[in-house]
Order: structure tokens, then sequence, then C-alpha cells
């Protein structure tokens, strides 16, 4: 369920694009974020585990550039999310099925998703050849997010010596890396990744690169910047804080990037035993 304001903070669960009104705190960190995508193609979202990546992505960036869309003069932005799991070029094939006409038949859609699956798997090139199966993307600017790109680590760890698995994975990451250097296409790749699987991405050629040309290394909040996540969706909500628990709040938490989804989760339960909800 999104956020509301009976509902203004999220737990531990990350932030959607859903919950992008009530997501504070990081403005400087999205317009930079958004500032790569002036001259970056493939962009490394890098952060310690809790540090708000997904969330910077998901409720900062995502609204920005559909802000961008629907104003005058800007790119016309389209978008998908997944992560990549145990199956990436399925996940892959199926993320880029969203952005065909919903009103297709099932039929109709199932010969698409075919189609999509069978151009990704037959070269690097294969991304651009899937997208050429969807309609209505002409003129646009399209946006893959790839979420917890460190499964592809993770996952791999389980099934060593599986040499289906490690050439599925290496078609993958080489089907981003080609698309981000084709630059007939507007299309851009963004990943999110844990910072202590950085070292991982020399499995795979071509990825230390890209990694290291435009990477995003998310940074701590200030004082301030906090005690914004603490008060604005409070704020928005049509509540009240006492500052003097702001101050405790703030002082407890730190300057830990890991300690921000046990603040939430604090404030959370803050909000429900306030009687709020």
């Amino acid at each position: 369920m999104h956020l509301s304001a009976e509902r203004p903070f999220p737990g531990l669960r990350p932030f959607g694009y859903e919950d992008r009104e009530y997501f504070f705190g990081r403005e400087d960190q999205v317009y930079a974020l958004y500032r790569l995508l002036e001259h970056s193609r493939f962009i490394a979202v890098i952060g310690s585990s809790g540090s708000g990546k997904s969330s910077l992505v998901r409720a900062g960036l995502l609204p920005l550039i559909q802000e961008e869309s629907e104003g005058k003069g800007g790119r016309d932005w389209r978008w998908v999310t997944f992560t990549p799991g145990d199956a990436p070029i399925n996940r892959l094939a199926d993320a880029l099925l969203t952005l065909a006409p919903k009103e297709e038949l099932a039929d109709e859609r199932q010969i698409r998703r075919e189609r999509i699956g069978f151009a990704l798997r037959r070269s690097s090139f294969g991304l651009g050849e899937a997208l050429d199966e969807i309609p209505n993307l002409a003129g646009t600017s399209l946006l893959l997010v790839v979420d917890q790109f460190e499964e592809l680590f993770r996952f791999g760890g389980d099934r060593i010596g599986d040499a289906v698995w490690r050439d599925e994975a290496a078609n993958f990451v080489q089907l981003l890396l080609e698309i981000g250097r084709t630059r007939s296409r507007s299309v851009y790749v963004l990943i999110t990744m844990r910072s202590d699987f950085i070292g991982d991405c020399a499995r795979f050629h071509g990825l230390p690169e890209a990694v290291s040309a435009s990477q995003f290394l998310v940074p701590s909040l200030t004082r301030d910047q906090r005690e914004d996540v603490i008060r604005e969706p409070i704020k928005k909500a049509g509540a009240a804080i006492e500052p003097a628990l702001v101050e405790r709040l703030l002082n407890d938490i730190g300057n830990e990037l890991d300690e921000l989804p046990v603040l939430q989760h604090c404030l959370s339960r803050i909000w429900e035993r306030s009687g709020k909800p």
C-alpha cells in the first residue's frame, strides 16, 4: 500500500514511485543524479545496504523525469524497473513487455513476449531488436532501471559450475552495455548495487569500466536533510511532532546511512502509536 496522510512512513521497505509525495531530504541528490543523464547512458548508483539507493531512484529520479515528460520542451520519457533475480533475461523481457499497449489481446501479448525473448537471446545487440518489437516508442527516451543488480552475483554464487547460468548472466550484462553504447537510440541504463559487490563486477567483460565511468555514490544525509526526513512527511500528513522528539531521533540515528531504514521503521511505529491512523 502506498504512503498517504494515514500512513506517511514506509517502515523497513524502500520508497516506491507511488510514495513520491512523501519522499523528502534528498532533493539535491535527486537533481545530481538527474544531471548524469545529460551525458551518461549507463549509470551505476552505488551505496551500502540501507543507504536508500532504490528509494532515491524510484521515489526521486523517476518522478523528476515524469515531470519533464509532462512539461513543454523536455524529453518524453518511458521507463521500466525490475530486478535480475535468477533469470535476468526473462526478467528483462517481462519488463519490456510492460511498455507494449495495454489493450493487446492475450494471444498478441504472448507472441510479442516470445519475440522479445528471442531477440534478447540472439546477440548482444538484442535489446535494440527487442525494442523494435514494441510500438509507440519512437521519439521517446527510455530508462531501464535494474534494481538490486548484485542479485547477479548472489545467485551466481549459488550456481558455481553452472555454465548455462554464467552464459545468461554474461549475455544480460552485454545487452545492457551494448544498448548504452548505441547512440542511435535514446536508451539509458541505470543500475543500483550494493557497494560490497563492486569487486564482483570484474566477472563480466566491460562492466568495471562502465561502472567506473558514471558511478553515483549515494552520499550521507546532512543533519538538516535527516530532519526533513522526519518532519516533512508529518507536516504533509497534517500533523506535527515535538521538537524534543526530533532532536532525540536525530541524536540517536547518527550519521550512518544504514540506519535510515531503522529511522523509517521507528517513525512508522511512532505514527501508529500516536493514534493518527
